[in-house]
C-alpha cells in the first residue's frame, strides 16, 4: 500500500509539470500564428498595377474635318433679254470654253425691233438733213434782210433737235442690235456645268438662270468648323487635303475664308480651304478630309481616361513612388478630353508614373507591384 501511494504521488507531479509546459507553449504558438497571419494580410495588400509615364503634350492639336470639293466661283448663267428658248447646247457635267454657245432664244421679235430701230434712224437722219439745208439757206437770206433773226434762230434750233433725234435713234438701234446678239447665250469664262434649269420651249425672263456654271479656276474644300476651334484658325493657315475616293494622296491647301457668323442650326463656321494643286482625280462634289494643326500656348500632360479617380467630387490620380513602390493620391485639374486621352492642366509633371487600371481599389500610401515584363508605356498608353 505504501508503494502504490508513492507511485500515485509521482504520477500527479508529472501531470502538473506537463500542464504547466503546455500552458507556456500555447501563447508562443498563438503569437507565431498571429504573426504569420498578419504577414499574409500585408502580402495581399500589395496590388499589381498597370502604369503609364506622363508626357507633356506637344503644344499643338491636330484637327481633321470632312468637307466637300467646291469651286471658288459658281455662277447662275442666264439670258440678258426675255424670250423663248429654242435650243440648249450643253448638259450637266459638260466642260465649256470661253465663247461656246450655251443656249439660244427665238430671235423673231428681237429682229423686228431691230428693223424698227433702223427705220427710226433713217427717219431721224432725213429730218436732220432737211434742217441742215434750211439753216444753210437762212445763212444766205439773213444778211439780205429777207428773213428775220428770229426765223434764223428757229431753223438753227430745228437742226439741233434733228441731230439729237438722230443720235437717240442710233442709240436705240444699237440696243436692238445687242438684244439680237443676246438671244445667243455664250460662256464668258471656262468652267463645268453643274446644273441646268432651262429647257427648250421654256419662256424665260431677263436674268433668269438657265444653267449653273462652276468656274474652272481655283478649287476649294468647304468644311464646317465648331465654334470652339474657329477662333484659332486664321486666313492663310496651311492644311492638308486628302480625298476619300481613289488613292489616298494628300495635297497641300490653305485657309482662304472663315465665315463671319456661325450657322444658326449647327453653330459651326463655314470655312473654305483653297487647294493650290488639285490632283487629277479630284472632281466637284467629292468628299475630302482636311487636316490642320492648331498651336496652343500651354502643353498639358496627357493621361488615359482610366487613370482618373474621384475624391470628394474632385478628380485625382495615383502617382507611384518608384523607390518605395507606393502610391500617392494627387489632385489634378482637367483641361479637356481628347482622342489621345485626358489633358491635365495642373497637378502632374512630365515623367510621373501614374496608375492606369484599378484605381478604384487603391488608397493613399498603398504599396503596389509594377509590371514585371515589358517597358513602361509612353505617351499615355497603358501596358
Amino acid at each position: 500500500m505504501r508503494l502504490e501511494t508513492e507511485e500515485n504521488q509521482i504520477s500527479s507531479v508529472i501531470r502538473r509539470k506537463s500542464v504547466r509546459r503546455l500552458l507556456l507553449v500555447l501563447p508562443i504558438v498563438a503569437f507565431v500564428g498571429g504573426c504569420e497571419g498578419e504577414a499574409g494580410t500585408k502580402a495581399e495588400m500589395i496590388r499589381p498595377v498597370k502604369v503609364a509615364v506622363v508626357e507633356a503634350g506637344s503644344g499643338a492639336r491636330t484637327l481633321t474635318y470632312s468637307g466637300v470639293v467646291r469651286p471658288r466661283i459658281e455662277s447662275a448663267v442666264g439670258f440678258r433679254v426675255a424670250g423663248k428658248i429654242v435650243e440648249r447646247a450643253v448638259n450637266v457635267g459638260d466642260r465649256i470654253a470661253v465663247g461656246q454657245v450655251i443656249a439660244r432664244l427665238d430671235e423673231t421679235d428681237l429682229t423686228l425691233a431691230e428693223n424698227s430701230a433702223k427705220a427710226a434712224v433713217a427717219s431721224a437722219r432725213s429730218r436732220r438733213d432737211v434742217a441742215r439745208d434750211n439753216l444753210e439757206r437762212a445763212k444766205t437770206l439773213l444778211p439780205k434782210a429777207i428773213i428775220s433773226q428770229a426765223a434764223y434762230d428757229t431753223r438753227s434750233n430745228e437742226l439741233n433737235a434733228a441731230e439729237a433725234g438722230l443720235e437717240s435713234a442710233e442709240a436705240q438701234l444699237r440696243q436692238a442690235a445687242n438684244a439680237v446678239g443676246y438671244a445667243t447665250l455664250k460662256a464668258d469664262k471656262a468652267g463645268i456645268v453643274t446644273g441646268v434649269t432651262g429647257e427648250p420651249g421654256q419662256v424665260v425672263s431677263a436674268g433668269q438662270a438657265v444653267i449653273t456654271l462652276a468656274d474652272a479656276g481655283e478649287t476649294e474644300i468647304a468644311i464646317a468648323v465648331p465654334e470652339t476651334d474657329a477662333g484659332r484658325l486664321a486666313a492663310g493657315q496651311s492644311a492638308k487635303v486628302t480625298l476619300w475616293a481613289g488613292p489616298q494622296v494628300s495635297t497641300p491647301g490653305r485657309v482662304r475664308e472663315i465665315g463671319g457668323q456661325a450657322d444658326a442650326a449647327s453653330r459651326t463656321y463655314a470655312v473654305r480651304v483653297a487647294v493650290d494643286g488639285p490632283p487629277k482625280g479630284m472632281r466637284l462634289g467629292m468628299t475630302a478630309a482636311v487636316t490642320m494643326r492648331l498651336d496652343e500656348e500651354a502643353a498639358p500632360a496627357v493621361v488615359p481616361v482610366s487613370a482618373l479617380a474621384e475624391d470628394n467630387g474632385n478628380p485625382v490620380v495615383f502617382i507611384i513612388d518608384p523607390v518605395g513602390k507606393s502610391v500617392r493620391k494627387t489632385p489634378v485639374e482637367i483641361a479637356r478630353v481628347t482622342t489621345d486621352g485626358v489633358q491635365v492642366a495642373a497637378g502632374l509633371q512630365s515623367g510621373d508614373i501614374v496608375v492606369t487600371a484599378g484605381v478604384q481599389f487603391l488608397r493613399d500610401g498603398m504599396r503596389v507591384r509594377l509590371p514585371g515584363e515589358g517597358p513602361v508605356a509612353r505617351a499615355g498608353k497603358p501596358i
